[in-house]
């Protein structure tokens, strides 16, 4: 029965170990291969002059927000390449100044409708480059994260089931500091990705900045939490 609970074990763990790397492999495949192409791109869309602006007319729009997102268009009229729907991230800096039957201008990069500019201010859409690399970015790393909590979940398990406590003493399976170190790290990369995306800003380094700090405020407010409790 020892030896056939034993294998039970190991399996299991041979399970999350296999998860473990496969997040591995994809987050570095994220990384290493559509990331760069996007901030190329990115940069590329920040630097050029290619862009021109399309006059149009604001034919209707959506800015609604209900606590848990948004949601944000404003769809115009106008020559065929830049007719139709526009999909926004945010309500400022446009289109909360916006009204049908106003005069817009819509920029257009290489075909793609990028954003919208209205009494000098510009609002970029969800279409713009500058968009990607953030998110791209944060999925890779997300997985990286996954992957390392579940190899650090597979050591943990085979030590909780095969390892010989005494009499008496349960064993701990509750979430350790190291595990929780991660899974806050991963929230703050997810975090990190979303707020560099709003800002359109594909700098890495703007990322990094981003990420750290959120990642510190976290461990302080779960490290205050579990004093409280104690």
């Amino acid at each position: 029965m020892a030896g056939a609970a034993e294998w039970l074990v190991r399996r299991r763990t041979s399970g999350w170990a296999v998860s473990g790397l496969l997040l591995l492999l994809g987050g570095l495949t994220l990384l290493a291969l559509p990331y760069p192409h996007s901030l190329s791109a990115a940069r590329g869309y920040q630097e050029t002059s290619g862009s021109v602006v399309i006059p149009a007319e604001v034919r209707d729009l959506r800015n609604m927000s209900n606590g848990r997102g948004g949601e944000y268009w404003v769809e115009v009229r106008g020559p065929a390449s830049v007719s139709g729907r526009i999909e926004l991230d945010d309500p400022d800096p446009v289109l909360s100044r916006l009204s049908r039957g106003d005069r817009v201008g819509v920029l257009l990069w290489h075909g793609r409708r990028t954003g919208i500019t209205f009494d000098g201010r510009i609002q970029e859409a969800v279409t713009a480059p500058t968009l990607v690399p953030g998110l791209w970015l944060a999925g890779g790393l997300i997985l990286l994260h996954g992957g390392v909590f579940a190899l650090h979940t597979v050591g943990r398990l085979r030590r909780l089931t095969l390892e010989r406590f005494p009499p008496g003493r349960e064993p701990d399976d509750s979430l350790t500091p190291t595990g929780k170190v991660i899974a806050v790290s991963g929230a703050a990369a997810c975090f990190a990705g979303l707020v560099t995306s709003a800002l359109h800003e594909p700098d890495p380094l703007v990322y990094i900045t981003i990420w750290p700090p959120v990642a510190v405020v976290a461990l302080v407010v779960w490290g205050v939490a579990c004093r409280i409790r104690e």
